[in-house]
Parts: C-alpha cells; structure tokens; sequence
C-alpha cells in the first residue's frame, strides 16, 4: 500500500515500534468502536501510529505530518 496521509501525531489512538503490537491495538479499537483504523508509519524505523480514520481526516491541523498507510482495518 503506497498512500500518503497527513495526520497530527498527538492525536493517534497508539502507537508502537513493534508492528504486531500495534496490529493488536489497532484490532482491539476497530472492534470496539466500529471504526475504520488506519496503521500509519512516517518512514521506515519510525514507530507506527493508529488513527481512528473518520475523526484523523477530519482534524487537519497545521501540524500534520506525513504518514504512509501500512494497514487499514
């Protein structure tokens, strides 16, 4: 998956070095809260955010960064 989004890291749900961990976060909010959740990372060796997608989208502040998605539930 190739796309690029911008979000505030202060706003992520979680965030993790360890992949499978983050995986595990991002699976236990999607279930509770119905939600699409993204798995975002800014580049390699960086840790991987979790954001709820809806409400990430739609807080766009002048602090956004890059983030490439890994995974989106």
């Amino acid at each position: 998956m190739s796309e690029n989004v911008f979000f505030n890291p202060g706003d992520s749900i979680s965030s993790n070095y360890d992949f499978n961990k983050a995986y595990v976060s991002a699976q236990i909010y999607h279930n509770k809260a119905a939600k699409p959740v993204l798995i975002v990372q800014e580049k390699d060796g960086k840790p991987y955010f979790i954001f709820d997608e809806e409400a990430a989208l739609e807080q766009e502040a002048a602090e956004a960064k890059p983030f490439k998605v890994v995974k989106k539930l």
